[in-house]
């Protein structure tokens, strides 16, 4: 079978990540230092830090003299001023509960970014490497947390577990300025689908990542909701996130990319791709269900294992996707693929349910 003349884009590309310090110099900043804008809305530092309940305007388009749009130069800060750090409040939360006001901050864009904490399930995987003695992390792709201690995700994510770190609460992917830390936890094994198949079409492409340590769910950190096995969602418009390439600049993402895309009924997938030079005897597998199709709205590179949540009519949000692969990112009627994780509801909870009584007595 001649697959794909177009380009096939597998959705886990590795990008480098390095965090900015809390606290930076400018030599464009004269009398201060660069502080997040939440310690310092407006750029003087006898103002204070934001009260509960006021917002930061966040201009993602903006260039300033600090470098980084979560940034402002704050006049009469010293390094000896310290950082106010806040921790978030833990929280006993339903599943798939986003955050439907805005959090700390008010985003500006000509660009879809979620706002932060939006999407509380939404997590990022990164390769752990060492280089000089210094760690380097390598964002790898994604992931929805669904349990205190799994990660839903694709099977081609991940290689070796042990050399990979799950980030929830994430968001800003450059920027160590948001006003909650974000909590790292290693990646202690994967289980593969035993059916999983590493081709060209990643048939039957889910994993489930088991963390070293339980996630602590918080104001923006909390799981979203499996779908039930008999759930479809042909022509709802859903939500995938990620921080991957964003279609519009050609450039990764500096903040969590909102997608809104309709779910393409299998029929109609299959005949898009079918006439889009990939092969008349295409046929779709049952894992799999798509996404998009729309000019410009699409995931991309080092999306692979991020969610597409869609809403029930209850308000909660279910992952009914997993981003896997696409043709070429943002083009018109060529749909996403994304695995159906109803066709694997049963599977997912078994298997947790099956570690836990493993691990019970540990």
């Amino acid at each position: 079978m001649m697959l794909f003349p177009s380009v096939i884009i597998l959705l886990s590309v590795a990008a480098h990540v390095t965090k900015a310090n809390v606290i930076t110099q400018s030599d464009d900043c004269k009398g201060g230092l660069c502080l997040p804008k939440h310690l310092c809305p407006t750029g003087k530092l006898e103002d204070g830090p934001i009260q509960q309940g006021e917002l930061v305007t966040l201009n993602v388009d903006e260039e300033n003299v600090c470098g980084d749009f979560m940034k402002k130069c704050c006049i009469g800060a010293s390094s000896a001023d310290g950082v106010l750090i806040q921790e978030a409040q833990t929280a006993d939360v339903q599943c798939g509960s986003p955050v439907t006001s805005p959090l700390v901050y008010n985003v500006e864009s000509n660009l879809t970014y979620a706002n932060y904490g939006e999407f509380p399930w939404t997590v990022a995987i990164f390769n752990i490497s060492f280089s000089a003695n210094e760690m380097k992390l390598t964002l790898v792709g994604g992931g929805s947390l669904i349990h205190p201690k799994f990660v839903l995700t694709a099977a081609h994510t991940l290689k070796k577990p042990d050399r990979y770190v799950a980030r929830f609460g994430e968001w800003s992917i450059n920027s160590d300025a948001e006003i909650y830390p974000s909590q790292d936890i290693g990646i202690e094994e994967h289980i593969i689908h035993p059916s999983y198949r590493d081709s060209c079409l990643l048939e039957n492409d889910i994993a489930l990542a088991v963390l070293k340590r339980n996630v602590i769910y918080t104001e923006h950190i909390r799981p979203i909701c499996l779908p039930s096995p008999t759930d479809v969602f042909d022509g709802q418009r859903c939500i995938a996130t990620g921080w991957g390439l964003d279609v519009r600049t050609q450039q990764p993402a500096p903040i969590m990319k909102r997608i809104e895309l309709p779910v393409v009924p299998r029929d109609r997938c299959q005949l898009l791709y079918r006439r889009a030079e990939v092969d008349y005897s295409f046929k779709l597998h049952r894992s799999m269900m798509c996404a998009g199709g729309e000019a410009g709205e699409d995931t991309c590179d080092q999306d692979g294992g991020t969610p597409l949540a869609c809403k029930k009519e209850d308000g909660s949000y279910v992952v009914a996707g997993i981003t896997s692969w696409g043709l070429d990112c943002g083009r018109v009627d060529a749909p996403g693929i994304y695995v159906d994780v109803a066709k694997f509801a049963c599977w997912i909870n078994d298997t947790i349910e099956g570690y836990a009584e493993l691990h019970a007595e540990e």
